[in-house]
């Protein structure tokens, strides 16, 4: 048990100065709130983005907290707050109505802050949505399937 935490340690170490070396520059883009580093613009808050990752995904109810672009990794990440339950499960369906299948379900109960989080992975014939879902909100990141 000892050896694992330590491994686990190590990592969280690495990952953590891996963080710390990342430098973050501001570029004009006529959009001053936009920041770049290497490959990763912070696109404006508020407003949902929309790019060819975005394109015919449906809108989630909730405000847009923050997203990004990733063009060396490829994907598109969005966090909206303001989302109920039911506000998740209904868009869930939307999914779901608009071809979207679920590739994996995982939940994890959150003793500390007395919620469940809720990771889903789903898929259709283009994309890839990673959505994880806590109490007021949700964050997706999507990727094409490049198979």
């Amino acid at each position: 048990m000892k050896k694992y935490i330590s491994v686990l340690a190590i990592i969280f170490i690495i990952s953590l100065a891996a963080c710390s070396n990342q430098t973050i520059s501001s570029t004009p883009t006529g959009n001053e709130s936009n920041i770049q580093s290497n490959s990763i613009t912070t696109l404006d808050k508020g407003i949902w983005p929309v790019n060819e990752y975005t394109e015919g995904l449906p809108i989630p109810p909730g405000t847009v907290a923050w997203a990004t672009l990733d063009t060396e990794h490829e994907n598109c990440s969005v966090n909206l707050t303001g989302i109920s339950d039911d506000d998740y499960s209904e868009y869930m369906e939307v999914l779901n109505q608009e071809g979207f299948s679920v590739i994996e379900n995982v939940s994890e109960e959150i003793e500390e802050g007395n919620y469940v989080s809720i990771g889903t992975l789903l898929s259709n014939e283009d994309k890839w949505l990673s959505i994880s879902y806590i109490p007021d909100s949700l964050t997706i990141y999507i990727s094409f399937d490049n198979n």
